[in-house]
């Protein structure tokens, strides 16, 4: 098992230079997501700090090359877009948004340029 310092040096290093940028980008909008919980409790922003922990945690394992992660990132982001639009059409008043629906997609296609890399 590697050290938290071998981790970070690694996904810092290791991949394109993208994917720690994108890394620090989930954490600081997970963090985001957290204060305004903390700000507004009892609003629908539980489920976005449950949506962004998967992306952030997903997108770690991503940004370490791992195979396992990349493939759990776009799966969830499948998902994501699934209930997005089975939510939309069958229910107007759910006000359901993943916490990122754009960059989800041009997240998954630096994924799936990248993907023969992962191990």
């Amino acid at each position: 098992m590697r050290d938290l310092k071998t981790f970070f040096k690694d996904i810092i290093t290791k991949p394109p230079v993208v994917f720690p940028l994108v890394a620090l980008f989930h954490v600081v909008l997970l963090l985001w997501t957290v204060y305004s919980l903390v700000q507004q409790p009892g609003t629908s922003t539980e489920i976005s700090v449950l949506w962004m922990l998967a992306y952030t945690t997903l997108w770690l394992a991503t940004a370490d090359m791992r195979k396992w992660g990349a493939m759990g990132y776009v799966v969830v982001t499948v998902v994501g877009i699934v209930i997005f639009l089975n939510a939309k059409q069958q229910y107007t008043w759910i006000q359901y948004e993943t916490p990122m629906f754009i960059s989800d997609m041009l997240f998954c296609f630096f994924i799936m340029f990248y993907f023969k890399r992962f191990r």
